[in-house]
């Protein structure tokens, strides 16, 4: 899920330098509670994590841009 594995790994890809590319919607996640037990939609959940990840470790793109060459552009 987003917020979960692609962006742990992301994150530690980001980190050792790679070149990383989110696709953004070939992932997905779930509505989750916080710790106050506030439930937030899966939609925010995702653009969040999304968010994160391009701020330092990695460009989102979605399928179309990738499948046009987007990934092989270094936009860093």
């Amino acid at each position: 899920i987003t917020n979960n594995s692609v962006e742990s790994s992301a994150r530690s890809a980001g980190n050792l330098g790679f070149d990383v590319v989110v696709v953004e919607d070939a992932c997905f996640t779930f509505d989750q509670h916080d710790l106050q037990g506030r439930l937030w939609p899966a939609e925010d959940v995702h653009a969040l994590s999304l968010s994160n990840l391009a701020l330092d470790y990695a460009r989102i793109l979605r399928t179309e841009q990738v499948l046009a060459g987007g990934a092989l552009q270094d936009s860093r």
